[in-house]
């Protein structure tokens, strides 16, 4: 059992996904990296790409939270508010810190 602690969030998930969720999340978390450069660059096609991304696949791999980040930033894209972006970019990287999966 993972250790966890009040800031931990624990999430279960069918243990059917184990081989998958690990990767799924690491993916997730080069994303924070990513989309500080493409903010940087100001590519917001890629951002929005990314969020649009994001926003459909979260809830299905059992994070939630992943796929409203998802939807936040594809809004702020289109919109191009960077200050949204980052915040949604600082969500992400909040949220994965905290996640602890526990399969089921």
């Amino acid at each position: 059992m993972p250790e966890l602690n009040e800031t931990t969030l624990v999430v279960e998930i069918e243990a059917e996904l184990e081989p998958v969720v690990p990767g799924y999340l690491e993916l997730r978390r080069k994303d924070v990296e990513l989309l500080q450069q493409l903010l940087e660059a100001g590519n917001f096609a890629e951002l929005r790409i990314m969020g649009h991304r994001m926003k459909g696949t979260g809830g299905s791999y059992g994070f939630d939270p992943i796929s409203d980040i998802g939807e936040l930033l594809e809004n702020a894209a289109l919109a191009e508010d960077r200050s949204a972006i980052g915040q949604a970019g600082d969500e992400l990287d909040a949220y994965l810190k905290r996640v602890t999966v526990v399969y089921v």
